[in-house]
């Protein structure tokens, strides 16, 4: 039984991965990045879209109801008896060697807005008035979002050694995550995962 050590999530749209705050004459709504510039998905965030999916099918798997507690623990569990850890998805690690060596080199260095830059694109956007369809007044804001095809990769560090039926639980759910960040309404945050590769994910998801 091979037991997955990584969730590739490849972005089939651009994506928000909000933070929740802006910069100053910038953006109103900034993605969350590291001092690098390069931008990240938290594992908290990642396991809760992760858990929301196998909640939404939970129901049309009743026979994986153990295996789902083990995976993710009971709810508002504080004491993190789960068996499985997320670690944060990050871009390939000798992409953010590169960038690492880029912005401390003595000659010509980059700057961590540069790198945010480069893998970004500011969109602007306005809120519909609900009676005219028009746009509504004063709701213009800019957006940030994170480029297509871009690839990020979260490790998995296991607690406890799984079983068949904890690691369908995991598949299926990773299988049915197809979104995230904000922005989903307008076309935007449209994701695949995958655990190490999709041979592995699917063999995992179609186990008796």
């Amino acid at each position: 039984m091979t037991k997955p050590s990584q969730i590739t999530i490849e972005l089939l749209s651009d994506t928000t991965l909000g933070q929740g705050s802006s910069t100053p004459g910038l953006v109103d709504v900034e993605i969350l990045h590291d001092d690098l510039g390069l931008p990240y998905l938290s594992g908290k965030t990642l396991r809760g879209l992760i858990r929301d999916s196998w909640l939404t099918m939970a129901n049309h798997f009743p026979e994986l109801d153990g295996a789902a507690m083990r995976i993710w623990g009971p709810a508002g569990d504080l004491g993190e008896t789960s068996i499985l850890r997320f670690g944060d998805a990050q871009i390939d690690a000798s992409v953010r060697e590169w960038i690492n060596w880029a912005e401390h080199r003595q000659g010509d260095p980059l700057s961590p807005a540069t790198v945010l830059e480069a893998f970004t694109e500011i969109r602007s956007q306005t809120a519909e008035d609900r009676i005219t369809g028009a746009s509504a007044r004063t709701t213009l804001r800019s957006i940030r979002v994170l480029l297509r095809n871009l690839r990020l990769t979260a490790p998995l560090t296991w607690i406890k050694e799984p079983g068949e039926q904890d690691l369908q639980c995991l598949a299926l759910s990773v299988l049915g995550t197809r979104h995230l960040g904000l922005g989903r309404n307008r076309g935007r945050g449209f994701v695949r995962m995958l655990l190490d590769s999709k041979h592995l994910t699917r063999a995992l998801a179609q186990k008796d």
